[in-house]
């Protein structure tokens, strides 16, 4: 035979799990752990930039090397 119904009920107990679960994690002071965890990825975020400018000036002193080393090559010359 085919279930009947319960996927309300189901629904609902599950929405009343979650809303515990916040509660408790609240509770445990979860709070602070969000805390600690966005200063961490805000950390992360900052030494990413900073090795990013880092790359960006290496590449353009190497970039403006080669170009001047193309200009100082004559055409037909051989090394």
């Amino acid at each position: 035979m085919a279930k009947k119904g319960g996927t309300l009920k189901r629904f609902f107990f599950l929405l009343v799990l979650v809303a515990l679960l916040v509660i408790v994690f609240v509770l445990f002071g979860g709070g602070n752990l969000l805390r600690s965890a966005g200063n961490w990825i805000g950390g992360v975020g900052n030494k990413a930039e900073d090795v990013k400018q880092t790359i960006e000036k290496k590449a353009t002193t190497i970039g403006n090397t080669v170009e001047k080393l193309k200009d100082g090559e004559k055409p037909g010359e051989k090394k």
